[in-house]
């Protein structure tokens, strides 16, 4: 965790692992995730809240409009996440704003550590237990029966997950619409001269929101076809660009080869030619494994499944 994070709830009782943290805050249970990549942390205040109460409380405190800020909900309780200009800063922040999160909550009638936020019994030592749920390593104290429904619903998600068909064809597809997408924005940027990371993004990022939406499966199969199909889409795209400049360069200066004999011919008699063509493709192949490797921590969270630990 954090060291500047350790260091303003250095007042509360907190366990840290890694960039994961859990402990009590003014009476509520909290976990805190520290991803790489976030504004700041979130924080996840367990309580028993109905639905209208958790809506309540996003837009009380999103109306607050305070920079790097943002609140919403799961079925544990609230979560928001207090982000910072600089790691130096965060302890000043998050004095400032813990107190309007409490305010809120406060205001919502919202219970505190003694009830189970899943069921709204009161906990007590003979009748709880606390669960860890993966990915995450979020940890809730909850009664024992509502511990055993979170673990059945799980356990029924895992058998409904390996019982749904993979539907890796129409999975492909949104793949596919996804790598044409990003090969478009590297033509359009190729013909402005300039060699661009956000074509590869787009691919990546559309191709799997579009593979789950047209129903593929999220396994690692879905990583490895998003890898394949925007390389292979986006240097294939690059190809014909290179294909259709040399068939009018040639048009241009009275020759009649088109296509590959085109571009064979430019390599032959433009100087320089070669070498630009083989850095072109070997950029972008670069650009692109480099957002596929950086991509990859947010495409492995959402192949992985929830897992409850006691």
């Amino acid at each position: 965790m954090n060291k500047k994070i350790i260091d303003a709830l250095s007042n509360y009782d907190f366990q840290y692992e890694k960039n994961y943290g859990y402990g009590h805050i003014e009476g509520y249970e909290v976990n805190i995730i520290n991803n790489p990549g976030q504004y700041g942390p979130l924080f996840y205040f367990s309580t028993y809240l109905p639905q209208t109460k958790r809506n309540d409380f996003v837009v009380k405190f999103n109306n607050l409009k305070l920079s790097l800020c943002q609140a919403s909900y799961n079925d544990f309780g609230v979560i928001v996440m207090i982000g910072a200009l600089t790691a130096n800063g965060f302890p000043k922040k998050f004095h400032e704003v813990l107190p309007k999160i409490l305010d809120i909550l406060a205001e919502l009638e919202a219970p505190k550590s003694d009830i189970c936020p899943q069921s709204g019994e009161p906990l007590y030592e003979d009748n709880s237990k606390t669960i860890t749920i993966e990915p995450g390593q979020i940890k809730y104290k909850l009664t024992l029966s509502a511990a055993e429904a979170v673990k059945s619903l799980v356990n029924k998600d895992d058998e409904d997950f390996a019982a749904a068909p993979n539907n890796y064809l129409k999975g492909f597809l949104g793949i596919l619409i996804g790598a044409v997408a990003g090969a478009a924005i590297t033509v359009i940027f190729e013909f402005l001269g300039f060699i661009t990371w956000i074509a590869p993004f787009v691919a990546i990022f559309l191709g799997t929101f579009l593979y789950k939406k047209f129903g593929g499966k999220p396994t690692f199969v879905m990583i490895i076809m998003s890898f394949l199909t925007t390389l292979l889409v986006i240097l294939g795209s690059l190809f014909v660009t290179y294909l259709i400049v040399c068939t009018n360069a040639c048009a241009e200066n009275g020759f009649t080869e088109t296509g590959i004999s085109a571009l064979l011919l430019t390599i032959e008699y433009v100087d320089g030619f070669l070498g630009s063509f083989i850095g072109d493709f070997a950029i972008n192949t670069i650009i692109i494994i480099v957002i596929e490797l950086f991509s990859l921590s947010s495409l492995l969270k959402q192949i992985k499944k929830v897992k409850v630990k006691d």
